[in-house]
């Protein structure tokens, strides 16, 4: 795991909670293949960034600022289930060759945002989170280089739907069929590797609670990974053989059943 994954699921666990010991978070992670030194560099971190606070020797909760933090990682998290009114965000961005390292972390945020590559130096989104590209853009001060605009409108090759030729091919701006692998191939592993431990775990009389909680972190780790990769498009753009949005919905149902296992990650 690596050390981002680590503090971002430290955030994640620590949202669940009123607080919570350090002994338990290094006994959780331990399960996961971390070493107790690495997580406690985690807490260090994200106790230096105010995301956490310390209210006691060894016991910790997330801060107000660590849940906003923890929010924004989590912007595509509920697109599935909103109506699309039509409209694009058009991002032209043309920064110079001596701002290079400023244009590729620029390019490679519009990407984990959900912005598929329209043509040279033009990104498009069909939702709206321009403030996070406002954010991106103000930290990287890049703003002479970027015009941002909306349209409800192509004269010209707009995006195609599922099954509507045209040149600009949704399934293709967006690789979709390999997003769409990626889902299933993830799924698979969560049904031969991860669904029957923990189903044997609680069909035990006393279930191991704390490794519950790291096969709930595991699933957590897994939606992430998917929802950095899935743009989350309207369904009129995604192929009748799309998996993502089942897939989605049965890990995250699956997580929340492991959930009730765990009983301290209930808040009070």
């Amino acid at each position: 795991m690596s050390a981002v994954t680590l503090e971002k699921q430290l955030l994640f666990l620590l949202s669940k909670v009123e607080e919570i010991d350090s002994n338990k978070l290094i006994k959780i992670f331990e399960r996961m293949g971390n070493t107790p030194q690495i997580v406690r560099n985690g807490l260090s971190k994200l106790k230096k960034q105010n995301y956490i606070i310390s209210i006691n020797r060894s016991v910790y909760r997330i801060t107000p600022l660590g849940e906003e933090v923890l929010a924004s990682y989590n912007v595509r998290r509920d697109f599935y289930s909103k109506h699309w009114n039509g409209k694009w965000y058009i991002v032209l961005m043309e920064i110079p060759e001596t701002l290079r390292k400023k244009r590729d972390i620029f390019r490679r945020k519009l990407i984990q945002l959900g912005f598929g590559q329209l043509n040279k130096g033009v990104y498009i989104y069909p939702w709206d989170v321009t403030s996070e590209v406002m954010n991106v853009i103000d930290t990287l001060e890049i703003e002479d280089f970027v015009t941002i605009l909306t349209s409800q409108e192509f004269l010209l090759n707009n995006i195609s739907t599922d099954g509507e030729k045209g040149a600009n091919k949704a399934s293709e701006i967006w690789k979709i069929e390999e997003i769409n692998t990626k889902y299933q191939q993830r799924f698979e592993q969560f049904k031969t590797e991860l669904k029957p431990v923990v189903d044997k775990l609680i069909q035990t009389e006393a279930p191991d609670e704390l490794t519950i909680t790291a096969y709930y972190l595991e699933i957590e780790k897994m939606i992430n990974e998917l929802l950095d990769i899935d743009p989350m498009l309207p369904p009129e753009f995604l192929p009748g053989s799309w998996t993502g949005t089942k897939i989605l919905s049965e890990l995250t149902r699956t997580q929340e059943a492991w959930g009730r296992f765990c009983c301290f990650l209930t808040k009070k």
